[in-house]
């Protein structure tokens, strides 16, 4: 019995294969750019579905999707997404024509892979915020094992102000942080170069490397504060790739936790254990 999981974004479609007793391992992996028609992009999904299937003996049991922007999961609809082409697309029900042996799920990419955090830990009780800082910034709450869905579109952190004023996402995203080291700098280099340089303590990077931490240290001290949660998990692009940063943000956030009946807060900040597979992952785990 297999499960086919997918994590669906404007540039790449990554695809997995994994057996229903044991979801959380991967047997097949596979990424392929993302088709900009809507029709080329649903095919393009189903074609790879098709090939993780190659040689393999036994039914599809279920098929579990994540992807980003605004989602009808009542009626199964992909209804907008910025980077994608699909508009109020019947995604579920075109994936039950091909697979109609199989449970289909949808999801929001950002709680796939907070679902995957949550349960490579076995928690199922415990209260946990994902936060996942790459081209964007957005957060998922895990409560009791249920994700907290607020009025409709939860965990748009991202546009939260910073104290300039600015959106939150503006400044602390990959492509944010990056104008700033290039705008501070007037160099072009990537970020992987700048965080490389912050590495070999650059006198240059290293303060605009710090202050853009302490903004995001900042924020998760105030979702700490606020939710209380037994751990938050900073995944995406840019934490993925370095865990000294995660490491960094971490204590930083521990140091605001200053007045002493705030002591037992400490240590909540943690990396993905997931990486770039949460949303496979999660979503096989739906």
């Amino acid at each position: 019995m297999w499960i086919l999981s997918a994590d669906i974004g404007g540039t790449k479609l990554a695809l997995a294969l994994s057996k229903q007793e044991q979801p959380e391992k991967l047997v097949k992996q596979m990424e392929v750019k993302s088709p900009r028609q809507s029709e080329s992009l649903f095919e393009a999904i189903i074609s790879g579905f098709h090939k993780l299937l190659k040689d393999e003996e036994g039914d599809v049991i279920k098929v579990a999707v994540g992807l980003p922007g605004i989602l009808d999961l009542q009626q199964g609809l992909v209804v907008f997404q910025q980077n994608l082409p699909w508009r109020n697309f019947p995604l579920v029900q075109r994936l039950e024509m091909v697979f109609p042996k199989a449970q289909v799920f949808m999801e929001t990419d950002m709680m796939t892979a907070a679902n995957g955090e949550y349960k490579i830990r076995h928690f199922e009780k415990e209260t946990f915020i994902y936060v996942t800082i790459s081209t964007g910034i957005a957060c998922c709450i895990i409560h009791e094992g249920k994700f907290l869905r607020g009025a409709g579109i939860p965990g748009e952190v991202g546009f939260s102000l910073t104290s300039a004023g600015a959106f939150f996402e503006e400044v602390c995203a990959g492509p944010g942080l990056l104008k700033n080291l290039q705008q501070h700098t007037n160099e072009e280099e990537t970020l992987q170069q700048y965080f490389d340089r912050y590495y070999e303590k650059d006198e240059r990077i290293v303060p605009l490397i710090h202050e853009w931490q302490r903004e995001v240290a900042l924020k998760i001290h105030s979702f700490i504060l606020l939710v209380d949660p037994h751990v938050v998990v900073l995944g995406g692009g840019v934490m993925n790739h370095h865990p000294q940063i995660v490491d960094e943000i971490s204590c930083l956030v521990d140091q605001y936790f200053s007045l002493p009946f705030f002591a037992h807060k400490k240590g909540r900040v943690q990396a993905s254990l997931n990486k770039g597979s949460a949303g496979l992952i999660g979503a096989a785990l739906l």
